[in-house]
């Protein structure tokens, strides 16, 4: 059991992330609906998630950034007409 003094500083630093949608692999990515603040387990999941997302929908999909701390997508279709993006960062107060 923990202290209540520890439970109350971690229940404060998620507090500012809000709750978060958790990511679950649907059969079809053509019918997936992105919402913003969605949770991945890890970079390797989000990055499987985006390029099955651009097999799926015919959208070529550029790696903007790509490191320890975030990634950085955005969509190259639609002859510089697509604005759309999708950005992943890791959450350091809650280690993931």
């Amino acid at each position: 059991m923990e202290s209540g003094e520890e439970s109350d500083s971690l229940v404060d630093d998620t507090q500012n992330y809000g709750q978060f949608v958790t990511f679950s692999m649907p059969k079809n990515m053509v019918e997936y609906k992105w919402e913003v603040g969605t949770y991945f387990g890890d970079k390797a999941e989000f990055l499987d998630a985006i390029r099955t997302y651009g097999v799926h929908c015919g959208r070529r999909l550029k790696i903007q950034k790509n490191d320890k701390q975030r990634v950085r997508v955005t969509c190259l279709g639609a002859k510089g007409k697509c604005h759309w993006f999708a950005y992943c960062e890791y959450m350091t107060p809650i280690q993931t």
